[in-house]
C-alpha cells in the first residue's frame, strides 16, 4: 500500500510540474514549438532616486521564454517596459505591458543581437537575446 501511495504522489507531481513549464503549455498555453527560458539578470538602476527605497527583500525575477520573436511571461511583468537595446545601447524597441497580457511579439524586421530590458521601476531585468 505504502508503494502506491508513494507512485501516485510521484505520478500527480512529475505531472503538475510537466503543466507548468513551457514546452508542457502550462503558461496558458500559448507558446509555440519550442519556448525557450530567458535567463534574465536583476540590477538596481538609479538606487539614490528621491522615488525609489532601497530594496529591503529580495525581488523575483521574472520568468520569461523566447520563441523566435515571440516573449512569453508570467503575470508578475504586469506595468513593466520591455525594452530592446543594440550593441550601442540605444533603445530600439519599447513597450509597456497592460494588465493580463502573457505575451509579446517583437517586430520581425529585426535580427541580431540585442540586450533585452524589462524595466520595473529602479529594477531592470536583462540578458542577451538572438533574433
Amino acid at each position: 500500500m505504502k508503494n502506491h501511495l508513494l507512485l501516485l504522489f510521484v505520478l500527480f507531481f512529475s505531472t503538475t510540474m510537466l503543466a507548468q513549464t513551457p514546452n508542457g503549455n502550462g503558461n496558458n498555453g500559448n507558446q509555440g514549438n519550442n519556448p525557450q527560458p530567458v535567463p534574465l539578470v536583476i540590477k538596481q538602476t538609479n538606487p539614490g532616486s528621491q522615488f525609489d527605497k532601497p530594496l529591503k527583500s529580495p525581488v523575483q525575477i521574472p520568468e520569461v521564454w523566447q520563441d523566435g520573436h515571440s516573449l512569453y511571461f508570467d503575470a508578475s511583468i504586469e506595468g513593466c517596459t520591455v525594452q530592446l537595446l543594440d550593441e550601442n545601447e540605444n533603445v530600439i524597441f519599447s513597450d509597456s505591458i497592460d494588465e493580463n497580457q502573457t505575451s509579446l511579439t517583437l517586430p520581425e524586421y529585426l535580427t541580431g543581437t540585442y540586450e533585452l530590458q524589462i524595466v520595473r521601476g529602479s529594477i531592470t531585468f536583462y540578458c542577451e537575446i538572438e533574433l
